[in-house]
């Protein structure tokens, strides 16, 4: 019998392939934070790469929490990108 700490081991191992992907897939995403088209390829990019890589992953207890969270995140990093291009 399965204890709840190996199932836990288990959900990790599956998820931690996933997101080494999906860190490389979001490092490559290039683009001109004062080109508002390019922003929003960007931002298109992002809502296709999590679509792709954790849209199969939702019941992994573990990916499936963190999958909104880290989305997030990706967005606000294009958007602070976008703020500090336009101050400078």
């Amino acid at each position: 019998m399965e204890s709840s700490i190996d199932a836990i081991r288990i959900q990790i191992k599956k998820a931690e392939p996933v997101l080494k992907v999906l860190d490389a897939r979001m490092e490559s995403i290039v683009f001109d934070p004062l080109s508002p088209s390019s922003v929003d390829a960007a931002n298109a990019e992002i809502a296709q790469v999590f679509k792709e890589l954790l849209a199969p992953s939702s019941a992994n207890p573990i990916l499936g929490p963190l999958a909104a969270e880290l989305q997030s995140q990706y967005l606000e990093n294009v958007q602070s990108q976008v703020s500090d291009a336009k101050m400078l």
